[in-house]
């Protein structure tokens, strides 16, 4: 398990490494927002659509070759954006690093299910996230302070060689399952996973994992993977080391937080529905009082802003709980990369809407005969409303979700 948190770890501090970036690839590239974004954009892209596929190998191979896998291709992405003085190159470099990236998380949540099963699984799927998450702080801070003090090749440089050391670990350490003797299984073809994943994804409840992770994740991924970080400094105008730690300090919330969703998962199941919608509606709350807020809005309501966002990740996990209620353990790979899908998604176009609005509103600003830089205080409080569609298309579709899975429940049909 410990290397399975290790992997995520670092795949976390390598997805959010551009978080902190932001302002240092604005100047290397001398890019507008949009096309700033493609550069988070094509990574999650990469990430989303891969979710599947590999899904369909971790049920066929198993976590520790996917391991492997992933944590190569994530050292070559970073190697490629670390010499890159154009943006073409370092998007593909991203693109490579989401694939990588793709290859983890699920492999870590298979590996939890099997070592765990139940209310033990639902524990330490929130430890090693939680653990996992620590990458924020690892990119936010140390990986931030070396990028502003040795510069952009040697940090990102630097990354891509500890991320090397994760295929020793995989290949020294990870074992696939508690008993593998007991739970091996004769390797099962892809179309017969993929038969066994359409049919999984006509469960309510599984659609119903997809919104939740839609809705949940994507509002704390747009904030530290990519806008985070300028709205703090150019939009609310905090220094760059103030706005780096608050950007680590997302993992504090999430060793707080964590422990709660577990408890609501493991002994409240019935309560998770309740607490997806209260989160979802705090996530809306949270972002009217910045946006409709004065300019410079106060520290109460940027803390306030900070602590649902940091929160709303680890509630997010309540979706592969769902998953593990009602999907077989012998297609969760599949069927969890399906899930993930839902969050990363939602990221990558309220990303690439986002940096639209902001030239959009440099735009208007400059043709008004204002001489505004590319990210302002007016640009962020347009952009970032993109947050309030997120939450209402996924928490509606949710809803309807849950309706239909409480009508199967009625019939006596559980799982698939």
């Amino acid at each position: 398990m410990a290397a399975g948190a290790f992997a995520y770890l670092l795949a976390v501090t390598n997805r959010s490494s551009l978080g902190v970036a932001t302002l240092e690839a604005s100047e290397r590239f001398a890019v507008s927002a949009a096309q700033l974004s493609t550069l988070a954009v094509a990574q999650l892209a990469v990430y989303a659509a891969m979710q599947v596929p590999v899904g369909l190998l971790l049920d066929r191979y198993g976590a520790r070759i996917l391991l492997v896998l992933g944590s190569v291709l994530m050292s070559v992405g970073q190697i490629l954006v670390a010499v890159s003085v154009e943006i073409s190159p370092a998007v593909v470099g991203r693109m490579l690093l989401g694939m990588g990236d793709a290859f983890i998380f699920i492999s870590m949540i298979r590996l939890i299910n099997g070592w765990y099963s139940g209310a033990k699984a639902s524990r330490r799927q929130q430890l090693l996230t939680n653990i996992g998450q620590l990458g924020q702080a690892v990119s936010a801070i140390p990986f931030a302070a070396l990028l502003h003090l040795q510069g952009w090749s040697i940090a990102f440089s630097t990354l891509s060689i500890v991320t090397l050391l994760l295929v020793v670990v995989s290949l020294v350490v990870v074992r696939d399952d508690r008993e593998p003797d007991v739970l091996h299984h004769k390797v099962k073809s892809l179309k017969s996973v993929f038969s066994t994943l359409l049919l999984n994804s006509r469960h309510p409840g599984v659609r119903m994992a997809f919104w939740t992770h839609f809705t949940l994740q994507s509002a704390t991924s747009v904030f530290i993977l990519l806008w985070g970080y300028p709205f703090l400094v150019n939009g609310q105008g905090l220094s760059k080391e103030l706005a780096s730690l608050i950007i680590g300090s997302f993992v504090i919330m999430g060793f707080v937080v964590g422990p709660l969703v577990s408890t609501v998962c493991s002994k409240y199941p019935a309560m998770r529905d309740r607490a997806v919608v209260v989160v979802s509606l705090s996530i809306v709350l949270a972002w009217s009082l910045t946006i409709f807020g004065p300019e410079r809005v106060s520290i109460l309501t940027l803390t306030l802003l900070v602590v649902v966002l940091s929160s709303s990740a680890p509630f997010s996990m309540i979706a592969f709980d769902y998953t593990r209620t009602f999907v077989k353990k012998s297609s969760l790979g599949a069927t969890n990369g399906l899930v993930n899908i839902g969050g990363f998604l939602a990221t990558f176009m309220a990303m690439f809407v986002a940096g639209l609005i902001l030239d959009a509103v440099q735009q208007a600003q400059n043709s008004a005969g204002l001489d505004v830089g590319l990210y302002t205080a007016l640009g962020f409080r347009w952009a970032m409303s993109v947050q309030f569609l997120v939450v209402a298309v996924g928490l509606t579709m949710y809803l309807v979700e849950r309706k239909s899975l409480h009508r199967l429940l009625r019939t006596g049909i559980t799982a698939v």
